[in-house]
């Protein structure tokens, strides 16, 4: 559930996740954009010493702005725990620290054999478990590279982190020229990238302590491609994101640690709500953040019915009067939040469908191509098998930058899974790629692209995957590799062959309607010319009669005597009246 100030609440991990709902479902609402009422902690303070919140005189009436006061605490009287206040900047740079940095000032090195395991397992001393399966008990590393961990480790502890990054660096070149451990062919794949993974996240840290995310951003790329199953590197991306003003993806990633934590065996609680309360303070900031819509999240199991969206939508309405130019819900449902997600508890896990309201239809009408079809274009290029001009380049990324992937990554921020069809956000970003690629723009090409191989890399392990998209997800893997290495094939890369297969696609629905309508429009004008013969016909048989919607004809009254054709003079009439 969420709260009306913005925030979504805090209710307990072993809280009654709402059964009698998944009929009739209420809806928790969100709002992206309210800033905090006045006296809002008076009220808040009042209430601590009930177990129950009590429900004042305008519990039910309407703000102005638009939302319920205190809708989801009024709905959900069951509930053991009143709404918690919104998580302190201060407290949020706390849990930031902790489980970003740790306690790597006590990393000491007793002996020069094993460096490398020990930087590994006492920098996950936080985490409990190392994550990945015999991260301790590593071959013995190649001495050359121990040499060179320790000397930027100590650079490190020294807090000169331009330095360690740069030793970092050197000890990482070592690994890619196979110094890694002392028997080189003996050593296992999967070993050699743990190492380099480590690697590459004490880069991040030295990136992330001279507080410049974006070198930060793209070696946790790498160390989460290298080892998708280390939940530390998903924080250090979280932190990275967040310095960048993106706390939406940095809410995601706060959400993938969560769980890696536990699938890896984590089983210390104060750790794992620890996270949580990092994910909750991100997506609070997030929802912040966001001024060209509000939100509301409903509990539902599964997927929502028509019927349940519609219900959905109008109580949005009414809640948010000024977002309701435009309503999207996402169908697919699936979204979680950080209050009601327990992993070690799967059937207790409460799971919620997502409504969006923009305050300008412009800003999301193309969400709706999603409803309507299988495979849409967002980008309305006119001719898609053609190269496309700089100006369309120009509005392609105008389109696909700044209006489509900021709206579906925040879909994304509150879903697990990784999702590989059109519409979820992964394949308009690789395409979105190579649109940077054609305007020459390769040091967000090159973000785009490794941001994409680490989620490629990480979806095994956050969900069950049919043959046929592990197909898909070995194919894109292949050819984003490929494009960052800078080579060319004569085959067409997936995501283009895609985007052409929905140009086609697109074409043939567009067809299809305007058949349809010059049909329709055909079979109405034959209607109307078979109706007018058979008025014509009908009126052929009576001609008395005149025709139906025609005025009656007045006939001339006939003279008494017969009148000549041509008529004569006046006086050749009287002449003949003479004779």
């Amino acid at each position: 559930m969420a709260n009306s100030t913005g925030s979504p609440e805090l209710q307990g991990l072993q809280q009654p996740v709402f059964p009698e709902y998944t009929e009739h479902p209420m809806p928790a609402t969100v709002r992206s954009n309210l800033p905090e009422e006045k006296g809002q902690n008076k009220r808040k303070g009042k209430r601590t010493g009930s177990g129950v919140p009590k429900r004042s005189k305008n519990n039910d009436t309407q703000r102005k702005d638009g939302s319920l006061d205190d809708c989801a605490e009024a709905n959900n009287e069951r509930s053991p725990l009143s709404a918690p206040p919104r998580i302190s900047l201060r407290d949020l740079m706390e849990a930031e620290t902790k489980l970003v940095f740790g306690d790597e000032q006590d990393i000491t090195h007793k002996s020069l054999a094993c460096t490398a395991t020990q930087l590994m397992c006492q920098a996950a001393e936080i985490g409990g478990p190392p994550s990945g399966p015999n991260l301790s008990f590593l071959p013995q590393i190649d001495k050359w590279l121990d040499v060179a961990l320790q000397d930027a480790n100590s650079y490190y502890q020294l807090k000169k982190y331009a330095t360690a990054a740069s030793r970092f660096t050197a000890a990482l070149e070592l690994c890619s020229k196979g110094a890694v451990f002392e028997k080189h062919f003996n050593a296992d794949y999967e070993d050699i990238c743990k190492v380099a993974s480590f690697i590459e996240s004490r880069i991040v840290a030295c990136y992330l302590q001279m507080k410049t995310p974006n070198p930060a951003l793209l070696h946790s790329y790498r160390s989460i491609q290298l080892n998708p199953i280390r939940f530390q590197n998903y924080l250090q991306q979280a932190m990275a994101y967040r310095l960048l003003g993106n706390p939406c993806e940095a809410a995601r990633g706060a959400m993938i640690a969560d769980y890696i934590y536990w699938l890896s065996g984590g089983n210390n609680r104060h750790i794992s709500k620890l996270i949580k309360l990092y994910w909750q303070g991100l997506l609070e900031e997030a929802l912040t953040m966001e001024a060209n819509f509000s939100v509301m999240f409903t509990p539902w199991f599964g997927k929502p019915s028509s019927n349940t969206i519609e219900k959905a939508e109008e109580a949005f309405r009414k809640l948010h009067p000024a977002f309701a130019d435009y309503i999207f819900t996402d169908p697919r449902g699936g979204h979680l939040l950080p209050q009601t997600t327990d992993w070690s508890q799967p059937s207790s896990i409460q799971s919620y469908f997502l409504t969006l309201g923009f305050r300008r239809s412009k800003n999301g009408d193309f969400l709706g191509k999603l409803l309507h079809r299988r495979c849409p274009t967002f980008t309305g290029q006119r001719s898609p098998f053609t190269s496309p001009s700089y100006r369309d380049l120009e509005k392609m990324y105008e389109m696909q930058g700044k209006k489509i992937l900021p709206v579906l990554d925040f879909i994304k921020c509150t879903k697990l899974s990784v999702d590989f069809s059109t519409g979820s956000g992964l394949i308009e970003r690789l395409q979105y790629a190579s649109v940077l690629g054609q305007l020459n723009r390769f040091r967000e090409h090159t973000h785009v692209l490794q941001y994409t191989l680490a989620e490629l890399a990480v979806a095994p392990y956050l969900q069950d995957i049919s043959p046929s998209d592990t197909q898909l997800l070995l194919a894109l893997m292949a050819d984003t590799m490929d494009t960052l290495e800078g080579k060319r094939s004569d085959r067409e890369r997936v995501w283009n062959a895609i985007k052409k297969v929905e140009a086609v696609k697109d074409m043939i629905y567009h067809l299809e309607e305007t058949y349809l309508k010059k049909k329709a429009l055909r079979a109405t004008r034959q209607q109307k010319a078979k109706e007018k013969k058979a008025l014509k016909k009908t009126s052929l048989r009576s001609p008395a009669a005149p025709l139906q919607g025609e005025p009656k004809a007045v006939a001339d009254p006939q003279p008494s005597h017969p009148i000549s054709e041509h008529p004569l003079p006046p006086h050749e009439h009287l002449s003949s009246a003479k004779k």
